[in-house]
């Protein structure tokens, strides 16, 4: 079936696209709610296909730098992709991943990064799971921490207005030593972040900001709700952590043991917190997080040279990749990557991998070694594996704090 694919002209299609798979989520195409969202996602990144005059399926792309291991390289961002119900399994979501992807590849962009609904969907298009994420539930008599400590640094409420001035600076020393954290716009934190709509507070109160500084300096931030609650004259309550993120190891730790003494609360809640959080080897009692992990970032290699050439190393060395992508021809072929830089060779391939598997390596916290155990990377050199993980680990796990 052929199919017309286009960015959208207007607010119309703009809300017919996003509906595609706001449907499915319950949403309600109010006016100045859509109008919120186009201005940070733009029409022209908005890609819709249409048939037979009427827009069936929709996916979106934010224009942001997403943090990789030593640097920082322009992302397309994708969001809001779906289909609606009358024409699935017809390619309209292929039609949709073509046009997304060669507009990113036109506009220069290396790499294309999501979220996604569905883990089965998007690994067709080239995309590998790069990072997990959980979600934690700690009962109030377990908030111990493990060594005491006395904080070093104050902590003062922001109205929102300072945090608007105060906090995204220091989201920025974060996001530079966190690989898999993306750019905010000043109108991203005016309307994602500091505006709090009745709609996104699910049951709890209105968001309160904290920041912690040492010696005048703002070194971490927190954001959280109250949702009050009473059972049989005790508190039910939930503290729910939004975002906490800190710049040093002591602010965190400091951050964190705030949050987790604040009064009222039966439970301490938060999610998207990456497999390596400090709280793990802050608590006396880790185990009662109650972790739950899941997917979370999913990287797709637009331009295979310019990612590789875009991210800093851990070790020196060389190794040989042979790219399978078949989605993105572009890319297929060997690719020699040292002294950090990649160019195509000729050279006998060390690997051989599809894209998604190098998607996944990428920012450095999903090893070769662990995807050739699942099949998913041949070693074609002895020592490849090994060689190939020494060059891209990174200090920490990638880490995207919120779902774009």
């Amino acid at each position: 079936m052929a199919f017309e694919v286009r960015p959208v002209k207007d607010l119309d299609e703009f809300t017919q696209s996003v509906l595609a798979i706001g449907q499915y989520f319950g949403m309600t195409p109010v006016e100045e709610r859509m109008q919120r969202f186009a201005d940070l996602i733009s029409f022209e990144r908005m890609h819709a296909t249409w048939s037979d005059g009427s827009i069936v399926g929709g996916a979106g792309a934010f224009t942001f730098e997403l943090s990789v291991p030593g640097g920082d390289l322009p992302t397309a961002g994708v969001s809001v992709v779906g289909v609606y119900p009358t024409h699935r399994r017809r390619g309209v979501l292929r039609s949709l991943m073509r046009a997304q992807l060669d507009d990113a590849h036109e506009r220069g962009e290396p790499l294309a990064a999501l979220w996604a609904s569905e883990e089965t969907i998007y690994g067709r298009f080239g995309y590998g799971l790069a990072s997990f994420c959980g979600e934690i539930a700690l009962a109030h008599e377990h908030t111990d921490f493990a060594q005491p400590f006395a904080p070093e640094g104050t902590f003062r409420f922001l109205e929102p207005d300072d945090a608007l001035e105060l906090v995204p600076p220091v989201y920025e020393r974060v996001r530079a030593q966190w690989p898999g954290m993306f750019s905010r716009s000043r109108l991203w934190w005016e309307q994602r972040e500091v505006k709090d709509p009745e709609e996104r507070r699910e049951g709890a109160g209105p968001k309160r900001w904290i920041a912690y500084e040492r010696d005048g300096e703002p070194e971490a931030y927190a954001v959280y709700r109250h949702k009050p609650g009473w059972d049989q004259g005790s508190t039910i309550a939930e503290l729910r952590v939004v975002e906490a993120l800190a710049a040093t190891p002591s602010a965190e730790r400091d951050l964190w043991g705030y949050l987790l003494a604040i009064d009222w609360k039966a439970t301490v809640t938060a999610s998207l917190l990456p497999p390596d959080h400090a709280l793990f080897f802050l608590l006396a009692k880790p185990r009662r997080l109650r972790y739950r992990m899941g997917d979370a970032l999913w990287v797709r290699l637009v331009d295979v040279g310019a990612a590789l050439s875009g991210r800093t190393y851990s070790a020196e060395g060389s190794v040989v990749f042979d790219v399978r992508d078949e989605f993105c021809p572009w890319n297929e072929g060997r690719w020699k990557l040292e002294g950090g830089t990649a160019a195509r060779t000729d050279a006998d391939a060390d690997l051989a991998l599809p894209v998604q598997s190098l998607g996944a390596a990428y920012l450095g916290g999903i090893p070769f070694a662990a995807l050739a155990r699942a099949g998913r990377v041949e070693e074609l050199q002895d020592g490849a594996l090994r060689r190939a993980d020494a060059m891209f680990r990174w200090d920490r796990h990638p880490w995207c704090p919120e779902i774009f």
